[in-house]
This record gives C-alpha cells, structure tokens and sequence, in this order.
C-alpha cells in the first residue's frame, strides 16, 4: 500500500477505474410513411421495415376531426339536449 506524504492525503490522486465501453450505435432505416389518404413522407427509425401502410391516422379518426360527428347530426342535437345550452333551455 501506497502511503501519501502530501498534508491532503490521496484525494488528488486519480483512481484507477476499468475502461468504459463505447457507446452502443443505433441504426437508423428510412422509413416510407404511406398514409390513408395516399399521402407519403419519409421518416428516419430503427424499424427495418422500408414501407408501412397506415389506415388510421389524423385524416380519418374522428378524435383529430370532429367534423365526421357533425356530419352524422347526432353532435348538435346532443348539444342541445345534455350540454349547457340545453340545461339553460330547460330552466327558462
């Protein structure tokens, strides 16, 4: 054992640690999107699919587009019936 005739003892010395490894490398593929509508666009993954074929995306769920509960007319009698609109209608 080593003995320090520094006055701060070994807390300067450098320790001796094992080697770390490289970081790992992550592949990335493009990607081909091909949305509902037909529309394509290009995205960067790990995926090494080439191509992926969407049938539900923000064209055609009723979450992003409301308009497709309007078109079915259940939306604005809804409305009128259980929202606000329609508990002031019952008052007065």
């Amino acid at each position: 054992r080593y003995v320090s005739s520094s006055p701060y003892g070994r807390t300067h010395v450098w320790k001796h640690r094992p080697p770390t490894l490289p970081l790992p490398f992550v592949p990335k593929f493009p990607q081909l999107v091909v949305r509902a509508d037909g529309s394509t666009y290009t995205q960067y993954t790990t995926s090494p699919r080439s191509v992926i074929r969407l049938t539900r995306d923000t064209s055609n769920n009723p979450i992003w587009n409301p308009s497709f509960w309007v078109g079915e007319g259940k939306g604005e009698e809804e409305d009128a019936v259980t929202g606000r609109l329609g508990r002031f209608r019952r008052r007065f």
